[in-house]
């Protein structure tokens, strides 16, 4: 399965990735119907995005059914026509990837444009990448390596579970 990859260190905050969501999705260069946002906290700039729960919370409070999830991407998908603009999905989603836009008073989210995302093609920093889980897994493991190392850690203890010895 693939996903949507965040890597907020290489996240400049250009905001490409917000004109070109809001460009293929709306057709404006509009941030604020975008359906990726950039979130600045702590130095650090941080895409925020639908992550596709597995539970996803966001579908168990819809009354209408108008979020669902789409077993062919897989993604989860809001059907705007039966969105009755209760705001619950938006209350729900413990990312607060989820969003309301005013123009057309519906929830929206991402839908990772069918499954190739625009945002990862205007990301010329790398901070998005849609790629298999396994390789997102890969390189979450390398950059946390790179960070203990660049912190300057001369050793790094493991906590070891050694086997019983009894069988």
């Amino acid at each position: 399965m693939t996903s949507l990859s965040v890597n907020a260190e290489k996240c400049t905050a250009c905001r490409a990735c917000e004109l070109t969501c809001s460009f293929v999705k709306e057709g404006v260069f509009a941030p604020y119907r975008s359906r990726i946002r950039i979130v600045r906290l702590h130095g650090f700039n941080v895409p925020v995005v639908c992550v596709n729960c597995a539970q996803a919370p966001c579908i168990e409070v819809c009354p209408t059914s108008a979020v669902y999830r789409d077993r062919a991407v897989p993604v989860v998908r809001i059907n705007e026509t039966e969105c009755i603009g209760c705001r619950e999905c938006i209350r729900a989603c413990p990312f607060g990837a989820a969003d309301w836009d005013d123009d057309k008073d519906v929830a929206i989210m991402c839908d990772l444009c069918g499954g190739e995302p625009a945002c990862v093609v205007s990301c010329i920093y790398g901070a998005l990448r849609f790629e298999p889980e396994a390789t997102a897994a890969r390189y979450k493991r390398r950059a946390t390596a790179e960070a203990i190392a660049a912190q300057g850690a001369k050793q790094v203890s493991l906590l070891l579970v050694e086997e019983d010895d009894q069988g």
